[in-house]
């Protein structure tokens, strides 16, 4: 696991891979990070699961992340009215999980991401179906993704999205909650660190 990676996300410079450097100091060891994964860990497991899949596309976290949103899934819709089938679990888990790690939206498939398309004549021009290189997410696109697991009426994806509404502010709340925990404890090993020098 690339922890580097995913602690570089909250502008963390703290690894040194030469201790015979005389370049910067680094302000924590890659096993001191580790160790502050794993004292932040207990305040959102779920949240950490989603920085996991987010920053380092972490296949481990995403399964674990998909069985912990399986039962919030279940939760949710104990009092739901009518049936729906199991494919209705894993497409509503696959949704608000893809919606969750990529918040700014999904790479678009036209443009590969660089907002820029070549048509025939090979001119270049913008791409005229997303923003920045991203398809953000609005309700069709949630029906789409939603849609490639089980494919259903659009008016029965409005059954599912409200569901769907309370997963993905679930998985939010819970990565913000691992977010906070984790610069409240950065800012306690620098304190220590400062009361050592």
């Amino acid at each position: 696991m690339r922890i580097e990676t995913l602690l570089s996300k909250f502008a963390i410079k703290g690894i040194n891979y030469d201790p015979q450097s005389g370049g910067g100091k680094a302000l924590l060891s890659a096993e001191e990070q580790l160790v502050v994964v794993g004292l932040c860990w207990h305040e959102s497991p779920v949240g950490w699961l989603v920085l996991f899949v987010e920053g380092l596309r972490d296949v481990h976290a995403l399964k674990q992340l998909q069985i912990a949103t399986r039962g919030e899934t279940l939760r949710l819709m104990e009092d739901w009215r009518g049936i729906y089938p199991e494919k209705a679990l894993t497409a509503l888990c696959a949704t608000a999980i893809a919606e969750a790690t990529q918040q700014n939206g999904q790479v678009c498939p036209e443009c590969n991401g660089s907002a820029i398309v070549v048509d025939k004549n090979r001119n270049r021009r913008k791409c005229q179906c997303c923003k920045a290189g991203r398809i953000v997410w609005t309700q069709e696109t949630r029906f789409a993704y939603f849609a490639q697991v089980l494919p259903v009426t659009f008016s029965r994806f409005q059954r599912y999205e409200k569901v769907l509404n309370r997963l993905v502010i679930w998985l939010l709340n819970n990565r913000d909650i691992a977010v906070i925990a984790i610069d409240r404890q950065i800012e306690r090993e620098k304190i220590k660190a400062i009361r050592f020098i």
